[in-house]
């Protein structure tokens, strides 16, 4: 059984860590965990480490999809950005396709390795937040 960690100690940097394949339960707690960001208010980066993780079954990216329609306005306006972590070469070009067509509400970077995640993140969150439209 997989598991999501999730590492705010670094808080405005959080880091979610996907490994091995979850349980819809556990997928949920995590989605939860979400919701305490963004009810937060806060300007924030995430870093998504799936470098180590399994399968996402179709209905976690239905949830994941709608958790993200439900929270476009919170994002747009206090996410610094999203940097995603994924090893394969194929997968990330694949990742980077789709969110080229899905456009995420705010910043975003598909990289290799997670030092790079977090680089890209704080400069992010250096970064002067954009003036609100």
């Amino acid at each position: 059984m997989g598991s999501i960690a999730i590492d705010d100690g670094g808080y405005p940097l959080v880091v979610v860590t996907f490994d091995g394949t979850v349980d819809d339960d556990a997928f949920d707690a995590y989605l939860t965990r979400m919701d305490g960001y963004a009810a937060r208010r806060q300007r924030n980066a995430f870093v998504f480490d799936a470098s180590t993780s399994g399968r996402t079954p179709a209905t976690q990216r239905r949830k994941q999809a709608e958790w993200m329609k439900n929270n476009e306005a919170t994002l747009r306006a206090f996410s610094a950005g999203s940097a995603f972590v994924i090893t394969s070469p194929l997968v990330r070009g694949a990742l980077t396709a789709i969110l080229w067509l899905q456009s995420m509400p705010s910043a975003y970077t598909v990289v290799g390795t997670r030092s790079e995640a977090e680089r890209w993140a704080r400069a992010q969150l250096q970064a002067p937040a954009p003036k609100a439209a």
